[in-house]
């Protein structure tokens, strides 16, 4: 493709409402950039904090846009890039951080790799609370396509992902504005479907874990809305159910997980085991969790704070 002289290479996606917390640090993260090709598309998605006035206070490489009421992220991201000028989109939210290498690391790999639609990375898991860092990734990750493997574990943090924008002309439509937890889950399994996907181990990038987070209690609308993205990928095409039976049966038992898990954080015992009972014996997890629902109810009261962490982090 050709380049326009005056548009930047990789458009920065950033969606913000009401973060102004952690909000100069994601973009002066950018700004660190070694790669310098770039814009960011701000979407403001009409805070009441002073976002605006950190977002506006930058130079003209940050192209600021302000939504008149409050949407569905997915539908924020949408008109976002609906706004994007770059050949690559890359997505950071308003609490995150990139390393100053991210850009460089993925333009130079999909440059010259024109095959390559789809790069993530690994990335660091900072617990605010506990002041604690984790790599989010261990170990080699599918590359090439990679559908398959990623409907039996998805390891693509969103902060990571740099898409080629010719990919989205793939799909049919972009984020589902329906969807509030797993937007970026459905887009890019709808885009890997067709596309291909690389790699890079080393971290790119800080994602936090703070107070201001959605609460576990959410894992809830996670199963749901799972269910709706397994059945929605199966329609893809009339030959796509067949050809990965296995793996979507998988994810249908990944679900139940959910809504066992679910379940156990209000306390609903006999509901939970309900839904861990039909795999206890095929899988260790289930049967942990099955095991765990048997405990009694003044117990489990005492006990749930401390394997809430553990179970949803």
């Amino acid at each position: 493709m050709e380049r326009i002289q005056g548009i930047p290479k990789v458009s920065v996606i950033m969606n913000c409402l009401n973060g102004a917390k952690y909000l100069r640090e994601a973009i002066d993260s950018v700004y660190a950039q070694t790669y310098t090709d770039w814009e960011i598309v701000f979407w403001d998605n009409a805070s009441t904090d002073n976002s605006a006035e950190i977002a506006k206070n930058y130079d003209e490489r940050l192209r600021y846009f302000r939504g008149e009421e409050i949407v569905l992220l997915g539908k924020a991201r949408n008109w976002a890039i609906e706004k994007a000028r770059g050949e690559y989109i890359a997505f950071l939210d308003s609490d995150d951080i990139w390393l100053p290498d991210k850009l460089k690391k993925q333009t130079d790999l999909i440059e010259n790799n024109l095959e390559i639609d789809f790069v993530y990375s690994n990335f660091i898991i900072f617990d605010m609370e506990y002041n604690k860092r984790t790599a989010a990734l261990k170990g080699k990750q599918p590359e090439g396509y990679v559908f398959e493997h990623f409907l039996y574990r998805y390891p693509v943090g969103l902060l990571t992902a740099m898409i080629r924008k010719e990919a989205f002309k793939s799909i049919e439509g972009l984020f589902d504005a329906d969807i509030k937890f797993s937007a970026d889950y459905d887009l890019f399994m709808r885009i890997l479907y067709k596309s291909k996907a690389a790699y890079i181990y080393e971290t790119t990038a800080i994602y936090r874990i703070h107070s201001d987070m959605d609460s576990i209690k959410n894992i809830k609308h996670f199963a749901d809305e799972n269910t709706y993205i397994i059945n929605k990928l199966k329609y893809m095409d009339e030959n796509i159910e067949g050809r990965y039976s296995k793996a979507f049966r998988y994810c249908e038992t990944q679900v139940e997980y959910l809504r066992g898990k679910a379940h156990m954080a209000n306390g609903e015992l006999k509901e939970a085991r309900k839904h861990f009972a039909p795999y206890k014996i095929v899988n260790l997890k289930f049967f942990i969790f099955y095991i765990s629902s048997h405990i009694p109810a003044r117990l489990w009261f005492l006990l749930r704070p401390i394997w809430a962490r553990g179970a949803f982090r």
